[in-house]
């Protein structure tokens, strides 16, 4: 059954400040359901045609203010730099940056305050019957100890093939380091579902950036094979996790690991990662024209709120988040990150959902 795509738009409370907190629905011709909040331009939300009002395939909270009190970056945006910098210091066209320390020592995902924690403004369309959005941001210069003032602008569109598709775009003032992504979570049974049991996944790549103890990168690339890491073929990971027996499991939590697709911020559209939940035969795919692709298992997720009285549970979830390679700025031979006047940032997510 055809159903008339549509954009909606609420507001779902205030900050503190008095800013107003809004939630954007997407709806395409067949049903299917995307939902974004302008704090953090994070997605929180989608449903397939036939699934229940109060079901979801990608994790958020139930109240405002459990969604604020979180700290799991439930589909943020992140920025200026997801993934981590070593020790907080690196370099940019020659100068010196301290960032802040904000996850075992390195700078984590732009810093406490990077992207995902900011109001976006945005302008919601229907485009030839295809439900869009737009978020922008306008990030000052010297914001969390960047150079260059950052502007932003992401457009994301559900299409009629159920995919939600984020193209970024960004231009700065100075030469400064940028490396955007979404940190959604999904879980294929359902958000509440509470561990990835059933599921099974596949990267295609035999590739991983080595890490140390506190998952930051070693420089060392290693291959996946004859490890747990090995997910080129369909492969369920749920007692892996139980166990976290594999020494590469052991050292992360979980799957935290940043899979190799290249070194150019810039390439072709690529699949990389796919999922699926046999029981329902909901799958997902993942897509980017990035170098990397962080898989995550949710290792940090345990006691993340979902409303007043319920919590997630650790590896209830998972994250496919394309990007540049984690510390990427303090390894000549990781991609480059540096953005510089007269270039152009852009990049493109896509997250495809289907039901066999």
């Amino acid at each position: 059954m055809t159903v008339t795509p549509i954009n909606s738009e609420e507001t779902i409370g205030t900050l503190s400040d008095g800013r107003a907190v809004k939630a954007f629905t997407l709806r395409n011709k067949n049903g299917s359901e995307a939902r974004f909040y302008n704090l953090g331009a994070a997605f929180v939300g989608f449903r397939l045609p036939g699934m229940a009002d109060n079901d979801n395939l990608v994790l958020g909270c139930d109240t405002l203010e459990a969604f604020i009190a979180q700290n799991a970056n439930f589909g943020a945006t992140i920025g200026r730099y997801a993934n981590r910098i070593g020790h907080g210091k690196t370099r940019v066209n020659g100068q010196a940056l301290e960032l802040e320390c904000n996850s075992g020592g390195h700078h984590l995902h732009g810093g406490s305050q990077g992207f995902g924690h900011l109001i976006w403004d945005s302008q919601i369309n229907l485009e030839n019957d295809e439900p869009s959005l737009i978020f922008t941001l306008t990030s000052p210069d010297g914001d969390a100890g960047y150079p260059g003032e950052l502007t932003i602008t992401q457009r994301i569109r559900l299409t009629d093939k159920d995919e939600v598709v984020i193209d970024y775009e960004a231009t700065t003032t100075k030469p400064t380091l940028v490396n955007l992504t979404n940190h959604a979570y999904f879980n294929l049974a359902g958000e509440a579902a509470g561990t990835l049991k059933d599921h099974e996944f596949r990267v295609h790549s035999d590739t991983v950036t080595d890490i140390d103890a506190t998952l930051l990168p070693t420089g060392e690339l290693v291959k996946v094979e004859n490890t747990a890491l090995d997910l080129r073929n369909w492969r369920p990971i749920d007692q892996a996790l139980e166990t976290l027996d594999d020494p590469s499991l052991a050292r992360a939590g979980g799957y935290d690991h940043n899979y190799v697709f290249g070194k150019k911020m810039e390439g072709p559209l690529t699949l990389m990662a796919e999922a699926r939940h046999l029981p329902s035969g909901r799958w997902m795919r993942c897509s980017s024209t990035l170098p990397g692709l962080q898989f995550y298992s949710g290792g940090f997720l345990g006691g993340t709120p979902k409303n007043d009285t319920e919590t997630y549970q650790r590896h209830g979830a998972f994250c496919m988040e394309p990007g540049a390679w984690p510390d990427s700025p303090n390894h000549d031979h990781f991609p480059d990150c540096t953005l510089t006047p007269d270039q152009t940032y852009r990049a493109t997510l896509v997250f495809g959902f289907g039901q066999d």
